[in-house]
């Protein structure tokens, strides 16, 4: 009796999880001209020139130490750095979400010795295991020695010690919110943790380096819980992801819905898990490179049924190949 109650609610759970973040695109899709809220760029008053590429090579030892131009190097590191604001989409799905998806205790620092083993996440070199919680009694890890000046971290974030996943203080985060934080019962206890009214002291948003950087198969790493740069490869994709572990927060062994994340295979992701087919299927996470060659194989597209009303119109366009 006990299982079966454990099932309908977590069942419940998951399917909440799937329910909201279709209304959330739904929402964005069909409603284009309402008012919503401002990001945090926005809501600051800031332009795209407050968001100047890096340009300093600050993962030069990446990919075999390869040569790169000025804007290949301000691609590689928009590629494993920059956010795009999405950490206040993940935060407000940590807050709405029931619980399911809580990105800073995916990056649990005592995690940090069997990440890859248990998730496939590419612990970032430069860091290491928290031998303490910070000043908000959360355990992340701690950077080793100095940030780089080239990274701006108001723009960029800090390093979360997770390649990948980038932290932000949380704006939200105000005297009200301090009294009511309470690190032991986020950890311990699902009552205030599920609670859509906390708040909590970061953000953290994701790049796509989280599914693209791999261990180098040319140079890989003694110990795969412990690359250094020059082990790691920037586009070729993480063969090693598991995409369930790494987002679903505490699921129980008997639910249906951890059944069907456990079902997908590592290095794989499911970016139409919101869409409009209901249908479970992951793909592989894929390199990038050639992509002059694949769009010359590429078609438009004529979407049809409910796809049409995702953004994007009736026809969606292939880009060619100078313009990408």
């Amino acid at each position: 009796m006990r299982s079966r109650s454990y099932m309908g609610k977590h069942d419940a759970r998951g399917h909440s999880l799937l329910i909201f973040s279709f209304l959330v695109c739904f929402v964005a899709a069909c409603d284009r001209h309402s008012s919503s809220p401002s990001d945090d760029a926005k809501a600051a008053g800031l332009s795209s020139a407050d968001f100047p590429e890096i340009s300093a090579d600050v993962f030069k030892e990446m990919d075999g130490g390869v040569q790169l131009t000025d804007d290949e190097i301000k691609g590689r590191n928009t590629w494993i750095l920059w956010t795009a604001g999405n950490q206040a989409f993940w935060d407000r799905l940590a807050r709405e979400g029931y619980g399911l998806v809580d990105l800073l205790k995916t990056l649990d620092s005592r995690k940090r010795g069997h990440r890859f083993e248990e998730m496939g996440l590419i612990n970032e070199p430069g860091s290491q295991t928290a031998i303490k919680p910070d000043a908000f009694g959360l355990w992340l890890d701690r950077r080793i020695g100095l940030a780089t000046s080239d990274i701006d971290e108001k723009v960029y974030g800090q390093s979360s010690g997770v390649i990948g996943f980038r932290i932000y203080p949380n704006p939200a985060f105000d005297e009200t919110a301090r009294k009511n934080w309470n690190p032991d019962r986020y950890y311990k206890d699902r009552s205030y943790y599920d609670d859509p009214k906390l708040v909590r002291p970061y953000r953290v948003g994701i790049t796509c380096g989280l599914c693209h950087v791999a261990l180098s198969p040319l140079n890989p790493p003694t110990d795969p819980e412990s690359p250094n740069w020059k082990n790691l490869a920037s586009a070729i994709g993480n063969q090693y992801l598991r995409e369930g572990r790494v987002f679903v927060f505490d699921p129980q062994p008997e639910s249906f819905f951890q059944q069907m994340l456990e079902a997908q295979p590592p290095g794989t992701s499911d970016t139409s898990r919101v869409a409009n087919d209901h249908i479970n299927n992951p793909g592989a996470i894929r390199a990038i490179f050639d992509l002059d060659i694949r769009l010359a194989e590429a078609v438009p597209e004529t979407i049809t049924g409910g796809a049409l009303s995702f953004p994007g119109g009736a026809v969606r366009k292939v880009p060619s190949a100078p313009e990408f």
